[in-house]
């Protein structure tokens, strides 16, 4: 009887931290990115594990989903109950862009919102016509 209880305790204690973890954002996601938007205008993006912050308007995030589609890795977060997925387009982690998904269903199927890269400022331009399908 005692060592069910210790592996329902061990079990319960395992499920908690996961779920406290699966919040926070991944480790690729996370540090400051050089952004442009459709407008042309260069940002600055600084993601942390709970918060992004463009532009020094800093807002909290949860990432609410993983995946990988058509060799495309992405994770999804959502700021202020809105669905954004940052997208992985190649297998350097320093370039990526955010979206803004049309629905649950493809996180890959939506509107470009930044072109991002952890060294130079990239070009939204560039971005859609390469990896925007």
């Amino acid at each position: 009887m005692k060592i069910i209880k210790k592996s329902t305790s061990c079990l319960l204690l395992i499920i908690f931290v996961i779920i406290l973890t699966g919040c926070k954002g991944s480790k690729d996601i996370q540090g400051n990115w050089k952004a442009q938007n459709n407008d042309g205008k260069n940002v600055t993006i600084q993601i942390s594990d709970k918060d992004i912050t463009v532009d020094g308007n800093k807002l909290e995030y949860k990432q609410n989903a993983v995946g990988n589609k058509n060799g495309l890795k992405y994770k999804g977060i959502m700021v202020d109950d809105i669905q954004y997925v940052i997208v992985f387009p190649e297998k350097d982690k320093n370039i990526a862009y955010m979206m803004k998904p049309e629905s649950s269903d493809d996180y890959l199927y939506g509107t470009l919102i930044f072109a991002m890269n952890k060294n130079d400022y990239p070009s939204y331009k560039d971005y859609a016509d390469r990896y925007i399908k």
